[in-house]
């Protein structure tokens, strides 16, 4: 890997986690001086620390720790991914389908948000979108949750991918909260393993110099994120906490946003918000 693309990456990490703490600490915006990081939303570098996944920790995750239905429970919340119908639904002590897709088709009769936009069903399965999450996908898999969770991470993702609805990007969502249950906290794979997704290889291509568009198999790309979380204790300043390799393969994918944006090759959709802070003046930091 180049020099300067590795110390790029990892100074992307260092700032854009620094620009959290000081928004969490009730800092005054901007939060740094990167014009990049101060004018497009970017992604946490920590998945747990989004907004989704500290609902799903806070009112799921921990309340039910011990539930049988728990590792089901996270792909629920992941299908939805949106705390308001969740908060409806109620963690799935006892999954009941007809009550589920009452409460999700009233939510939308009277024109409140059912799902977020983050994950978009195509309408191959058949029926509403509704039916289609509650009958295609999340019912079947319901009917067979007990024999999914194995001891690894890669093999339990594996496991979703035969189920409607289960993409690869799907799975290793579930997986990732699951890592953080008694179901998966100690995987023999947390520091060697993660799903590389589109984004993650573009940005190993931009810090090894090759097209954007070569690919390879999982172990290469997975051999490529180890090397950069090995080099993590070199480049990480303080304030980071240790990285698994789902922060390298998250990072890398909004690191090569980051890239993209700094080359002129295109720019984030989403700027940050600054209007509830009346007094900060757009226009002279940006």
């Amino acid at each position: 890997m180049v020099q300067d693309k590795v110390e790029g990456f990892f100074n992307y990490i260092n700032e854009r986690h620094q620009i959290y703490l000081r928004r969490k600490n009730g800092l005054h915006p901007p939060w740094t001086e990167d014009k990049i990081l101060k004018t497009y939303s970017f992604c946490n570098v920590f998945r747990e620390l989004d907004t989704v996944t500290e609902w799903v920790r806070t009112n799921w995750r921990e309340p039910y720790f011990d539930h049988p239905n728990l590792a089901f429970s996270m792909s629920v919340a992941r299908q939805i991914n949106w705390p308001s119908t969740l908060e409806e639904i109620g963690f799935p002590e006892d999954w009941q389908p007809e009550k589920v897709k009452a409460i999700m088709q009233d939510r939308m009769d009277r024109g409140e948000k059912v799902y977020t936009g983050a994950y978009m069903l195509t309408g191959t399965l058949g029926g509403t979108k509704i039916e289609q999450t509650v009958d295609k996908i999340l019912t079947p898999l319901y009917n067979n949750h007990p024999e999914i969770v194995s001891g690894s991470l890669e093999e339990t993702w594996r496991n979703y991918l035969p189920y409607a609805g289960f993409s690869g990007f799907m799975s290793y969502e579930v997986v990732t909260d699951l890592r953080h249950t008694h179901l998966l906290r100690n995987a023999r794979d947390i520091y060697t393993w993660a799903n590389p997704g589109p984004g993650a290889k573009r940005g190993l291509n931009r810090m090894n110099l090759r097209t954007l568009t070569w690919d390879s198999n999982k172990h290469d790309w997975n051999a490529e994120m180890f090397e950069l979380l090995k080099m993590a204790d070199k480049y990480l300043e303080p304030h980071v906490p240790n990285l698994e390799m789902r922060e390298i393969e998250h990072s890398l994918c909004e690191f090569d946003k980051y890239e993209r944006t700094r080359l002129g090759e295109g720019r984030p959709r989403a700027k940050y918000n600054y209007s509830k802070y009346p007094n900060f003046n757009e226009a002279q930091y940006l």
